[in-house]
Parts: C-alpha cells; structure tokens; sequence
C-alpha cells in the first residue's frame, strides 16, 4: 500500500512534469509563431521596397535592370528564388537563370502567401500610381524551421529533466514535513481505537498550519480523556466504597436494632440491666408524651445528667407521627406493631442530632406505653452527603465531557473541512486520473472522519439531554422512498453494490397511511444500523422493512448475511467503543458508538432497539416505536 508520502511525492512530480511540459510546449509555439510572423513579415517589406522599382523596367521592357532589382534579394534569409511576372502571369525575368524552379501561378495565391513542398511563396503587386504592371513572387526555403525544432525539442528536453530532478527533491522534502506527523498521528489514533487507552504521549509539534492545528486538538483531546477516564474510575471506585459501607451500616444497624427490640419484648422482667447495657436510646412514654423512663445511653447523648427531661417536646421538635399514633387507641394491643422512621433530637447544647428511631407499643407495669429506640444516625447522615457530593460531582464530569466534546467537534471539523476542501479542489481542478485517484481517498477518509465526528458530537448532545423531538405527521409512503434512495447511495458509496442485493420490504397496508413521530430521529436510526449491517456484511442482501408488532407500536426491521453476533457479545453491543469484539474492532472501521446513539434516540421516542443474531449466518435488528394514526401529512 502506498504511503501519504509517496503519494504527494507522485503527486507533485507529475503536476510540475505537466505543468513544465504545457509552459514548454506553449512557449516553443509562440516563438515559432513569432519566428513565422517576422520571417513573413520582414520577407512583404523587402519584397515591396524592390516591387516599387520594378515598375519601370516592366514598362519599358527592360530585362537588365529588373535583374538587377532581383538581385537585391538575395539577402532575404533562406531566399531560393525570385521572379517577376508580367499582367498575363508570363514570366518576364527570374533571379535563378540557369534553373527556374516550379512556382505557381499567381493565380492560386488566395492572399499574398502559398504553402507548398517545404516552400513558402509571396506574391507582391508591382503598381505605379494605381496602374498594375505585373507582380513579383518570392520562394523561401523553410527547410530550416525543422532544425530549429529539434534544438527547440532537445532544450525542452533538457530543462524538464533538470526542473523535474529539482520537483522530486523538493516534494521528498516537503512530503516528509507534511506525512510524517500524519502518519504518527494516524499510529496513535489506531491505538487508542484499538486498546480503549487515552494515556498515550502527546505529539511534539511547533507547526502553525493546519496540520499543526489539527495535532494540537488531537493532543488536548487526549489529555482531557485521559483525565476524564481516571476521574471516572476514581469517582465509581469511592461510590463502590461509599456504598460498601453504607450497606454494611445499615445491615449492622437493623441487625442491631431487631435484636434491641427483641430483647426488650422478651427480657421486659430484666429492665434495669437492658437499659444500663444498650447502646441504644429508650425512652417509655405515656399518652400525654410525659417521659416514663430513659436510659443512660439517651441521657448521655441528649446532655442530661441531673436533671432530666420531663415531656418528649423538650428534645423531639417532631411529634406528630407521635402524636398520631397515640391517637389510635384500636392499635394499642398490637404489640408486635414497630414503627421506624427518621427524626431530630435537641441536645441540651442546642445541636441537632439525626437519629433513627423505631416505636412500639408495650406493657410496663401493666399499663400500654409507648417505647421509643433509637440510634445516632449521624456519621450515616454524613456518608449519605458525601454520596451525594460524590454523585454531583460524577454528573458535573459529565457535563464538562459533553461540553468538551462539543468543543472539540468544532476544533476539528475546522481544519478537516480545509483539508477537505483544499482535496476537492485539486480532484475537479485536474484532468490526471492518478491525481483524482489519490485526492478521492483523501476526500473519502476525510468523510469518514467528519462523519465519526459528527457521530460524537450527536452522543454528547444526547448525553446533554440538549436533542429536542419533532413529532410530526408523515406519511410512510414518502418517508420509504427517501430511505430506499438514502440506501442505494450509501450502498454504492460502500463498493459493495455488486455483491449485495438491497431489499426494500415494507408492509403495504402501511404505505397508504400517515403516522405522528419523529420521522428525522426514525431515519437517524434506521441510517445507523443500515451502515452497521453495510460494514459487517461482505456479500448477499440487506433487508430492510416495517411491520405493526402491536397495537400503536410500529416495528421496522434491518436484517443481513454479515457476520453475525455471539451470544457473549451481544450484552455490551449497545455500550460506548464496542463493537462485536476486540477482534471485529481490528477488522472493521470505526470506534462502535452508532449503535449506542441509535439506542439512546429510541429510548427518547420511547422505543427501543433489539437484535436477533447468530455467528455465521447474519443479524436482525429490530426498532419498535409508538406512534399514533394521522389523516394527513404535515407541511414542512
């Protein structure tokens, strides 16, 4: 395969050949033409001057003297011949007497200059005041043009070998300027496709010019991936702990608690020694909330020493769930009814203590009270907040890797487009076929990036919850003819046109009718797993349908011969960077974020997306999506 380097090698070496050849040529025609226009036109001056003359001998019959006027002739460069012929065209003197050459009559000249056999002839009108006398006719050897076009050849020759020597060196220079980075460039962009592995070194450069540009967003992407990616595991591996924790408090806890309440339903007849030894708070309360009863673990947390509490009010600014369920005297003789919930305790120093208190009702000295446990729920409080913190801060990474990435699509298209552009011009602004071969891979592997882009940059307003729907009535005749034209050009921009068959296979109750959607979200869909069928099939049919599932629900279909789905891959295939398998990421283009797009808009329509596959003999994807009947389609 050859290289971006030696491509613009060839590429410029056979534009400065051209281009050298054309001047050349060009400037060997003008000069000849220039020789041709003075050599005729120097030849009518001379051969006027003489005419001029020549006059009076042809009235007075005088032979000697126009010789003699001949004569001056001769010094007209490659001059053979010369005559004068009277007014019947007879011949009445000729400068070569010994062999008069074969000149035309005057009467086939249709000006004053005749081509013939290697010759040039030029008729001049011998006239005195407006009476004609005859005319004098001139041949011209013209044998010489034909050595000063191999000299001119042979100079041409010579100065397009040394131009073309000084073309090639400059384009090895300069093509290894400008190849060079690219090639690292695409080296560690394969890597990173490849081992899902943002650590990569970033590429030294100090070029100002797109290339530069370009390599300067591919550096900052990079970091900020890197950064973004560690951030990620930093945060989920502190969740993962925080919930550890949290679930192993709470199981502590409510283990605890269960065995609190058990023992003092159980163990009533040893009070004392239960209320001394918890580590839990008990409070004994009647129905005018007057406290019965408090162990040393609630005083001790409350603050109390000597002097206790007398009414729950003191501490507890919210009774009302007490209050309630002292209200219901039909509950009082369903002891094995606990309730539990979270409330405030006052301490004697003015703070607040969370705690997380269960109630029942029990009998002491045989009368029904209500018994209070609870337990300091502070440190839990304090790990639910930085959960919480935690949880802010993974959604804040979120948000600036969307915002990034919008960032970065523009940072990127930027340059892309130039290169783009500048590949289009050089493709329509020649007539080499080697040229536009090379420019379309240019312009080819440029839309394939664009188009990559374009696939981020959607997945990040997806993410940025920024994709607004626009339902809409269509009908679905319409909307099949622009997905079967939408195929067929991504089917012959593909190559594969030839080896596989597009099949079009829409229920035909359904094209008559008219349907409230999105149908540009639809489309977006069903483009996506259309080229993720495209990529993965190498020959036989794609089919592509819809079909009614259920009511108000609309199924359309792709299914194709490709290469199938594992039953182990299938699980991660709508995940970001997946593609079917390490393996089919190497074989197969792109960075596997089309399907995870095509999942996330059909979540937002409410839809959903599955696939029926087996290794070897192709998938079907299938798309459901609600919709309602309409009777007509809406203007755009």
């Amino acid at each position: 395969m050859k290289t971006l380097r030696s491509k613009l090698i060839l590429t410029i070496g056979l534009l400065t050949t051209l281009m050298l050849l054309l001047s050349s040529l060009h400037s060997a025609f003008k000069r000849f033409s220039e020789m041709e226009e003075n050599m005729v036109g120097q030849t009518r001056i001379n051969l006027s001057l003489v005419a001029d003359y020549l006059s009076v001998p042809l009235a007075f019959d005088d032979h000697q003297d126009a010789f003699s006027l001949l004569q001056k002739l001769e010094t007209i460069p490659h001059l053979t011949n010369a005559a004068i012929y009277d007014l019947n065209d007879h011949l009445f003197v000729s400068l070569s007497q010994d062999s008069l050459p074969a000149i035309p009559l005057s009467g086939e000249f249709t000006g004053d200059v005749l081509y013939r056999d290697q010759f040039m002839y030029m008729r001049v009108p011998i006239t005195y005041k407006d009476t004609s006398y005859g005319s004098l006719l001139a041949q011209i050897d013209l044998k010489f043009r034909r050595d000063m076009f191999r000299e001119e050849v042979l100079s041409i020759l010579v100065f397009l070998a040394i131009m073309i020597s000084i073309s090639v060196f400059l384009a090895v220079l300069f093509g290894k300027i400008v190849s060079d980075p690219l090639r690292l460039l695409s080296l560690r962009m394969r890597v990173i496709s490849k081992n899902n592995d943002f650590d990569e070194p970033i590429i030294d450069t100090s070029r100002k010019d797109e290339i530069g540009i370009l390599i300067g967003v591919y550096n900052q992407m990079v970091s900020q991936l890197s950064l973004w990616k560690k951030k990620q595991q930093e945060a989920a591996e502190a969740l993962r702990q925080s919930n550890e924790i949290l679930e192993q408090k709470v199981e502590e806890r409510t283990h605890d608690m269960n065995l609190a309440h058990e023992k003092v339903k159980n163990l009533l007849q040893n009070e004392r020694s239960i209320l001394r030894n918890l580590p839990y708070g008990i409070i004994l309360i009647n129905e005018r909330l007057e406290i019965i009863k408090m162990n040393e673990f609630a005083l001790g947390l409350l603050g109390y020493s000597a002097k206790r509490p007398y009414l729950l009010t003191e501490f507890c600014l919210d009774i009302q769930e007490d209050e309630h369920i002292l209200s219901r005297p039909a509950i009082m003789h369903q002891t094995d009814k606990i309730n539990t919930r979270e409330a405030e305790f006052k301490t004697t120093s003015g703070e607040m203590i969370p705690v997380l208190k269960s109630i029942i009702w029990i009998e002491y000295d045989g009368k029904n009270v209500l018994m209070e446990a609870f337990v300091d729920i502070s440190d839990l409080k304090k790990t639910q907040q930085e959960l919480i913190l935690a949880k802010e801060k993974a959604q804040e990474s979120d948000r600036l890797k969307s915002a990034f990435l919008s960032t970065i699509n523009h940072e990127l298209r930027t340059p892309l487009n130039h290169i783009l552009g500048f590949s289009e011009l050089i493709h329509s602004g020649t007539e080499s076929e080697a040229i536009k071969k090379y420019s379309s891979v240019i312009i080819t592997s440029g839309k394939n990036l664009l188009s990559l882009i374009e696939d981020i940059f959607e997945l990040s307003l997806i993410e940025q919850s920024n994709v607004i729907l626009r339902k809409k009535s269509f009908s679905m005749m319409s909307f099949f003819m622009e997905c079967k034209a939408s195929f067929e050009s991504m089917l012959k921009d593909s190559g594969k046109h030839e080896q596989i068959q597009l099949i079009l296979n829409p229920d035909a109750d359904f094209l008559t009718e008219f349907f409230i959607s999105d149908r540009t979200k639809i489309s977006q869909i069903l483009a996506n797993l259309f080229k993720n069928a495209l990529k993965f099939t190498q020959k036989g049919i794609i089919e592509v349908g819809c079909k009614k599932s259920a009511p108000g629900i609309l199924m359309f279909y792709v299914k194709d011969t490709g290469i199938g789905i594992d039953d182990k891959i299938k699980p991660f295939i709508f995940d970001l960077f997946r593609q079917g398998g390490d393996s089919d990421t190497r074989l197969y283009e792109g960075l596997g974020i089309g399907l995870t797009i095509s999942a996330k808009i059909a979540r937002l329509l409410d839809g959903e997306i599955t696939v029926d596959s087996k290794p070897g003999q192709g998938s079907t994807f299938y798309l459901s999506i609600p919709v309602e009947m309409a009777d007509s389609e809406d203007e755009e």
